[in-house]
């Protein structure tokens, strides 16, 4: 599941280049790539270096989408880890490390070359008046914590990952959790975290051409789709719509990717990862967990059944797309 591309140079003045890890400077994803995308539950590539670097030789991924990273890891611990990674001999991994959200940041690493983007290089502030909504609700005692959080801006960072022939933006965040009800705060600040995530994707849209798009994320649909609507456009042609990768277990039939056993909620799709259909064709897909693992490839891989339980909540998803 491993298809690779080669770099491209784009003149837009607004884009700044991302330096690469290691090794050479292009790989080829003209044809076909695959995406990992995984809410870690802050420090997983760190506290569990081993198990993360089996999970990823086992996808093979090329592009990595990983949310709610806490801020004391760093690229270059990432770095570390994926030059480790035996994904063909001497490949660049580059790295963007999202600013944005606090203890959730949001990093995109590729081993085609990307380029930053201005609308994600920073903090992405929540609207004041948003704020004054979100506080309003909230009760007294939790207004602090909710105050520095909103400080720390919305979790979400964007790039363009470049091929010889094509431009693909990617868009990775992690939306507030909890709230189960309509107009509960937490599921207020998500409706206001999409809209701005899909106002930045439609500024980005309208200075550069890309070929096509995928947002990635933990959305927490906890009440209902409306996160998800929104984020699914439509955009500006000729984007138009994203729809939702359908992805599984290996039993081809549970699709969870937030694992609810032994708490009071059920196991649920919280994970998604959308793509542009009129652009490309997802060809096959999974859910990663290690309790579906034979006991052969579990051996191969270094790996336990427990293992995917024991690193996250989430489980990540690994998605093989090509081009139309």
């Amino acid at each position: 599941m491993n298809y690779i591309l080669r770099a491209v140079c784009i003149t837009c003045a607004t884009l700044v280049a991302s330096a690469p890890v290691m090794g050479r400077d292009s790989v080829d994803l003209d044809e076909g790539f695959t995406v990992f995308s995984w809410n870690v539950s802050e420090d997983a590539f760190v506290t569990d270096r081993n198990a993360f670097r089996s999970l990823l030789q086992l996808a093979e991924p090329d592009i990595l989408l990983l949310d709610e990273v806490k801020p004391a890891d760093s690229a270059e611990q990432l770095s570390e880890l994926l030059t480790d990674v035996a994904l063909g001999d001497a490949d660049a991994w580059h790295i963007d490390f999202g600013q944005s959200g606090g203890r959730q940041r949001v990093v995109i690493a590729s081993r085609a070359p990307q380029r930053s983007l201005a609308e994600f290089s920073s903090i992405i502030p929540y609207p004041d008046e948003d704020q004054t909504i979100l506080l309003d609700r909230i009760p007294s005692e939790l207004r602090p914590l909710l105050m520095q959080s909103l400080t720390n801006g919305i979790p979400v960072n964007g790039a363009v990952i470049l091929s010889d022939k094509r431009k693909l933006l990617v868009v990775a965040f992690d939306l507030q959790c909890c709230g189960d009800e309509p107009e509960s705060w937490q599921e207020v600040r998500r409706r206001i975290e999409v809209r701005e995530i899909r106002e930045l994707v439609r500024r980005v849209l309208e200075r550069i051409t890309v070929d096509g798009i995928i947002l990635s994320g933990d959305l927490n649909l906890v009440n209902g789709g409306s996160p998800l609507i929104t984020l699914a456009g439509p955009y500006g042609m000729p984007h138009a719509g994203l729809i939702p990768a359908e992805l599984y277990h290996l039993d081809g039939s549970t699709n969870w990717t937030w694992d609810g056993r032994g708490t009071p909620f059920s196991s649920n799709v919280l994970d998604f990862q959308l793509y542009e259909p009129h652009a490309l064709e997802l060809r096959r897909g999974f859910v990663l967990d290690t309790e579906d693992m034979s006991p052969a490839k579990l051996e191969l891989y270094k790996l336990e059944p427990k293992t995917s339980s024991q690193m996250s909540d989430h489980r990540p998803l690994v998605a093989e797309y090509f081009w139309r």
